[in-house]
């Protein structure tokens, strides 16, 4: 979840389209993007299924090793349209 900088919705969401396909590309492939219209209205959550919390948190730390010159940019410009955010991780029960 994250809240973005007034007006900075937009900005967000073509950032967030990049991580995306980065995900898909390497087989997280099952992501939701939802708005909050009812308090905040700068608030996106983004939501994905993930086979493993430990192949997700590998993949997640990779991220930031040795970060290229793009890749750099890209963190940046998410810190620059974004005021906060946080990570929520639920376990799916099959009842």
């Amino acid at each position: 979840m994250f809240t973005c900088k007034r007006g900075r919705v937009p900005e967000y969401l073509d950032l967030l389209k990049i991580v995306i396909d980065y995900m898909r590309s390497i087989g997280i492939t099952e992501h939701k993007v939802y708005a909050d219209i009812a308090e905040s209205m700068d608030t996106i959550f983004h939501e994905m299924e993930v086979d493993s919390l430990d192949e997700y948190f590998t993949t997640a730390r990779c991220f930031f090793v040795d970060m290229d010159a793009e890749t750099k940019g890209l963190v940046d410009a998410f810190n620059e349209v974004t005021v906060f955010g946080r990570r929520e991780i639920f376990e799916v029960l099959d009842l």
